[in-house]
C-alpha cells in the first residue's frame, strides 16, 4: 500500500513538473516579442495560445497605409498547415462580416470563411492610444481540419506585450 502511494506521488510530481514547465514556454519566444514591441509598440500583440502541434515560426510588421503585423504558425508535422496571427487597425464595427460569434475567456470573438480561408477576430483598443485594434488569426484549412473555435480561442488569448 506505502509503495503504491509512493508511485501514485511520483506520477502526480512527474505530471505537475510537465505541466509547469510546458506552461513556462511562451508560445511566442520573448526575444521576439521584445523585438515586435521595439519595432512596432502600437501593434505589439501576441496570442497565448495555438492550436496543438503548432509552434512559432516568424514574423513581420508591414509599415504604412495599412499597417499590419503578422506572426506566423507552423505544424510541426505538417509544416504546410500554417495559422497567421494579425495585428492591424479596426475601421468600422468590429461584427461586420461575421457568420458566427462566439465568447471564449472572456471576449467577443467572431468567424467567418471564404473559398480559401477562414478567420476569427476581435477588438479591443489599444493600451497606446486608445485606437481600436482587430486581433485576427487566419488559416487556408477548412473548418473540419482545424475548428472554428480553435481560430476563436488562439485570437481571445491575444495580449498586449509589457
Amino acid at each position: 500500500m506505502t509503495r503504491l502511494i509512493a508511485i501514485a506521488a511520483f506520477l502526480t510530481a512527474g505530471v505537475a513538473a510537465a505541466s509547469a514547465a510546458t506552461a513556462i514556454a511562451p508560445v511566442v519566444p520573448l526575444h521576439s516579442q521584445q523585438a515586435i514591441k521595439k519595432r512596432t509598440n502600437l501593434y505589439a500583440f501576441v496570442p497565448t495560445r495555438v492550436g496543438f502541434g503548432y509552434r512559432y515560426y516568424a514574423w513581420k510588421f508591414q509599415p504604412g497605409a495599412k499597417p499590419a503585423m503578422r506572426i506566423w504558425f507552423r505544424n510541426k508535422l505538417q509544416r504546410s498547415r500554417e495559422i497567421t496571427f494579425v495585428v492591424s487597425p479596426q475601421a468600422g464595427p468590429c461584427a461586420q462580416g461575421k457568420e458566427k460569434s462566439f465568447q471564449l475567456d472572456g471576449n467577443k470573438v467572431y468567424w467567418s470563411q471564404s473559398a480559401n480561408e477562414q478567420q476569427a477576430w476581435r477588438c479591443l483598443s489599444s493600451p497606446v492610444n486608445g485606437k481600436l485594434i482587430r486581433l485576427t488569426a487566419a488559416t487556408s484549412m477548412s473548418p473540419r481540419t482545424f475548428a472554428d473555435v480553435g481560430l476563436g480561442r488562439i485570437v481571445a488569448s491575444g495580449r498586449w506585450v509589457r
